[in-house]
C-alpha cells in the first residue's frame, strides 16, 4: 500500500521512515511554533462568546489531552503490568478519533 499522506509523492510505502519524515518536514515549514497553553488562554480570551471559537478550543484542548495519554504512555516501562492496559485504553480512544476513522483502511 502506498503512502496516505502523498507528502512523498505516495512513492513510499506505509510506515516508511522517508514518508514520515517528508510529512514531519512539511509541518515544520510551515512556520509556525506549537501553541501554549497560555496563548490559548489568551486566545480564548478573545473568541469570548463565539460559538465556533468554544468549539475550537475544545477541539484543540482534546487532542492536547490526548499527546499527554500518549507521552505517558510512552514513557511508561513496556513490561509493567499497566502498560498493556494503558496501550489498549489508548489505542481504543485513537481508533475513535475522526481522522482515524476518515483515513483510508489498510
Amino acid at each position: 500500500m502506498r503512502c496516505a499522506f502523498q507528502r512523498c509523492g505516495g512513492a513510499t510505502l506505509i510506515g516508511g521512515t522517508r514518508c514520515y519524515t517528508v510529512w514531519m518536514n512539511s509541518i515544520k515549514k510551515a512556520g509556525r511554533e506549537p501553541l501554549t497553553r497560555a496563548e490559548l488562554q489568551d486566545i480564548q480570551g478573545r473568541l469570548r462568546g463565539s460559538e465556533d471559537g468554544r468549539a475550537l478550543l475544545w477541539e484543540l484542548f482534546r487532542l492536547r489531552a490526548l499527546t499527554l495519554r500518549t507521552h505517558d504512555y510512552l514513557r511508561v516501562n513496556p513490561q509493567s503490568s499497566t502498560a498493556g492496559i494503558m496501550r489498549d485504553a489508548l489505542l481504543r480512544d485513537l481508533n475513535a478519533e475522526p481522522v482515524v476513522q476518515e483515513q483510508p483502511k489498510l
